[in-house]
This record gives C-alpha cells, sequence and structure tokens, in this order.
C-alpha cells in the first residue's frame, strides 16, 4: 500500500491524539482512534479496529511508564486483572468476524457515545464521592480478595478484543467505584493491565487479517511521544475541565461516525 504525503500525516496526527488520550485518562486510546481511523483515512472497518488494536500495545506502555516511576500502579489489582481480560481479549476479537463492517461500527458509535457521557458528566468520579460519604471508611478495599476483579477484567477484555479499545473505560470507573481507587491510581493500575492484553489481542486480529502494518507503524511514531506527554499532564493535572471538555468532543465524534456509517454521503 502506497500512502500519500497527507495520508501519512493524518495517520501521525491520529496517533499522536490517541496517545494523548491514553496516558491522560488511563485507557489505550482504542476509543479515539477507531472512529478517527474510520472517519479520515477511509479504512475497512475490521481493519480500523484490528490496527487500533495494535498501536495500543507502545501507547498503554508508553503511558504506564511514568504513572510506574511516580508509584500509582496497584500490582496486586492489576495480577487479577490481568490473566481473564486477555481471555477476553482474544474471545472478543475472534468475535468480530461474524460481525458485518457497518454494525461493527456503528456499535462502536454507541460505545463512544457512552464514553462521552461519562467523561462529559463525570459520572465515575460523581459516583465515587457518593459512595465515600455513605461509608466511613474512606480506605481502599483489599484488591487481593474476592473474585470481582477477575470479572472485571474478564468484561474489559471482551470489549477490547471487539471494538479494538484496551478496556479502561471500563477498568477505570470500576476501580474508582468499587474498589475506592485514586484517579491516578486507577489510570496507571489500567494501562498495565491494557498493555497486557494489547499484545495476544493484536496477534488475534493479525491472524484475521485485521491489521495493516505500514499504518500501524505510522501511528506509532505520534503516538508514544504523545502517551509519555499525555501521562506526565495528568500527573499533575488537577483541573476536571480537560476531561469534561474531551467528553464533548467524544459525543460529537460518535454522532459523526455514527452517521457516515448510516450516510456513506456525509463529507467527514
Amino acid at each position: 500500500m502506497i500512502f500519500e504525503p497527507v495520508f501519512i500525516i493524518k495517520a501521525v496526527v491520529i496517533g499522536l491524539l490517541t496517545g494523548l488520550m491514553s496516558g491522560c485518562f488511563g485507557v489505550g486510546g482504542g476509543i479515539l482512534c477507531t472512529p478517527l481511523v474510520r472517519i479520515f483515512l477511509d479504512i475497512d472497518p475490521h481493519v480500523a479496529v484490528g490496527t487500533t488494536m495494535a498501536l495500543i500495545i507502545p501507547t498503554s506502555i508508553a503511558g504506564a511508564y511514568n504513572y510506574i516511576k511516580k508509584k500509582q500502579v496497584d500490582q496486586a489489582m492489576a495480577a487479577k486483572l490481568a490473566p481473564t481480560a486477555i481471555l477476553g481479549t482474544i474471545a472478543g476479537a475472534a468475535a468480530t468476524q461474524f460481525v458485518e463492517g457497518q454494525i461493527l461500527m456503528l456499535l462502536f458509535a454507541l460505545l463512544v457515545c457512552i464514553a462521552g457521557i461519562d467523561l462529559s458528566f463525570s459520572i465515575g468520579e460523581n459516583l465515587k464521592k457518593q459512595r465515600e460519604k455513605e461509608s466511613d471508611i474512606a480506605e481502599q478495599i483489599d484488591s487481593s480478595k474476592g473474585i470481582g476483579p477477575f470479572i472485571v477484567g474478564l468484561a474489559a477484555g471482551l470489549f477490547a478484543g471487539f471494538f479494538g479499545v484496551g478496556g479502561g473505560f471500563l477498568m477505570v470507573p470500576c476501580l474508582l467505584y468499587f474498589y475506592r481507587f485514586g484517579v491516578k491510581a486507577a489510570f496507571g493500575t489500567s494501562l498495565v493491565v491494557i498493555a497486557a492484553v494489547a499484545v495476544p489481542g493484536t496477534l488475534s486480529h493479525f491472524a484475521l487479517l485485521h491489521v495493516n502494518i505500514a499504518l500501524a507503524i505510522l501511528m506509532i511514531a505520534g503516538s508514544i511521544p504523545g502517551s509519555l506527554a499525555g501521562s506526565a499532564i495528568a500527573l499533575k493535572l488537577k483541573d476536571s475541565s480537560l476531561r469534561r471538555g474531551f467528553g464533548i468532543i467524544m459525543l460529537i465524534m460518535s454522532v459523526i461516525l455514527a452517521m457516515r456509517e448510516l450516510l456513506p454521503a456525509t463529507p467527514f
């Protein structure tokens, strides 16, 4: 495949934006990358999902680096989330071959819309604060007990493999609400798990011929510095305006993606 200069620039910029989101919000970045690739690069829906999963590997590792340095990763929780998340990712990736491309993208638009609502209105944050008010115990729940993390990991993995995302959009709210993690610790732990699931997820999509290696390399060129910058910003950021603003962008993007699939003539 021969890429035009404009295509190359778009791919690198998409990678940069994906990396920034990954580092800032503790997610793989796929929930942004997949619709951008589909909208602006006109890539096949299944390939958009698979190639995004490949991008998540270096993006999540780079983003997790700063959180690990600042000791904002719960290793016990990550160790419980990762195994079932990996299994879920493989199963989710395999399931994509049974879903028509347009349906896959419309489901993805719905997913982006839900994530945008959560980001815009800080639902996860509000639930966390309400939970803390209802209890006299402000300490984080022991993440080494119970089967909850295994269930959360499996669910996140299924979504990750099916939609080509990291699964952080599901893991982060669960860590905030059910386990009372601090925001930064939730982001860091999520990114470590995402790094673990992205490898088998990518291999599964590669086996299904859903990965465009050349495109992935172009986006990685932008995603690694973006993820390092995003995580560094997040570790210093206190204002929630960035999170809310990004949520609004996600809501707009979900509408654009849905319109593009339902109305092919839409000029996006």
